[in-house]
């Protein structure tokens, strides 16, 4: 089912992309690799509810390609030093750099949506607009937590809802409408988007601080930016007044000794068994996604399938 939408992603970077300083960093984000999960979950949910033909190809490209534009610019924002174990853009290159060449991927985006042929593409165009505008709200939300010293799980989740959630919500609703899948099975989908949306961050969260190298970035870098995660927000909940409160000033302080900061860290996770806390939860949505999936009216080796893929990236490790 990727088969394709590499073999387009392919002819799009040799034929669409010339070698010039612009475009060298948008070559380079491809290269890089990533899941293609985006892509792999809209194919998936046009070819399960009867979808045929190649268009759907070209909806999936601008969909990643709107994904590393994102990638692109939050990498200048956290002045992060790696993306998927490599320099990230703006380190290989500079910030100017990444930001133009950023700009430029996202007008792509919207060349390649244009060029689709299917009969609803105002339909799709208007998903996909409102999609990167909530990437954008989320990350905004984003921005404004790490310079709070305290937010709840209610703020966490609405923020991961439009940063993470967004794509995925469009991948598995617009795979299911552009198939001619029904309203009540595309509202269906929308749910199992946003309920993985939820499952991709905290997995995210999970394994930036309890992940390997695998995950392709320093571990840890979430607390050295004082991120709010969900490791964050679930030590709030069950630790002690004095706790909290030593925790909430020592995670806040960006110019504490990292080691000596990660340390501290790790230790309260530890003690209030957070790592435990965050599997749980990984957990809970997983089953919460099956039993959406079981709702469906698909076939039930679909659903089974569907289940396995699910379980797959409950499982994942990077």
């Amino acid at each position: 089912m990727l088969s394709n939408y590499f073999f387009e992603l392919n002819q799009f970077l040799s034929k669409k992309i010339p070698d010039e300083n612009l475009y060298k960093p948008i070559n380079y984000m491809f290269d890089l690799g990533g899941k293609s999960i985006r892509p792999f979950f809209l194919l998936h949910s046009y070819k399960i509810f009867g979808g045929k033909g190649k268009q759907i190809n070209k909806v999936a490209l601008a969909l990643e390609s709107l994904h590393n534009f994102s990638l692109m610019h939050d990498d200048v924002m956290d002045n992060a030093e790696k993306r998927r174990g490599k320099l990230s853009v703006p380190k290989k290159w500079n910030q100017n750099t990444a930001i133009l060449s950023g700009d430029a991927l996202l007008i792509i985006c919207f060349q390649i949506l244009n060029s689709i042929n299917f009969k609803n593409k105002k339909e799709i165009t208007k998903d996909f607009i409102e999609s990167a505008l909530r990437i954008c709200e989320g990350q905004q939300l984003d921005l404004e937590m790490e310079s709070r010293t305290i937010i709840d799980k209610k703020e966490y989740f609405k923020m991961i809802e439009l940063k993470t959630a967004a794509l995925f919500v469009f991948c598995f609703k617009v795979g299911c409408f552009l198939a001619g899948g029904n309203k009540i099975n595309q509202r269906k989908m929308k749910k199992i988007g946003l309920q993985i949306g939820l499952l991709f961050q905290i997995q995210d969260d999970y394994l930036d601080f309890f992940g390997t190298k695998k995950v392709g970035k320093k571990i840890g870098q979430d607390v050295l930016e004082s991120k709010k995660t969900f490791l964050f927000c679930e030590l709030l909940n069950f630790a002690s007044k004095k706790d909290k409160k030593e925790f909430v000033s020592t995670y806040n302080n960006k110019k504490i000794n990292a080691i000596k900061k990660i340390k501290y860290v790790k230790f309260l996770f530890e003690r209030y068994d957070v790592k435990n806390k965050t599997l749980q939860k990984i957990i809970e949505i997983n089953t919460t996604i099956n039993g959406l999936i079981n709702d469906l009216s698909i076939s039930k080796s679909n659903k089974e399938n569907f289940i396995k893929y699910i379980h797959k990236l409950s499982k994942r490790t990077n």
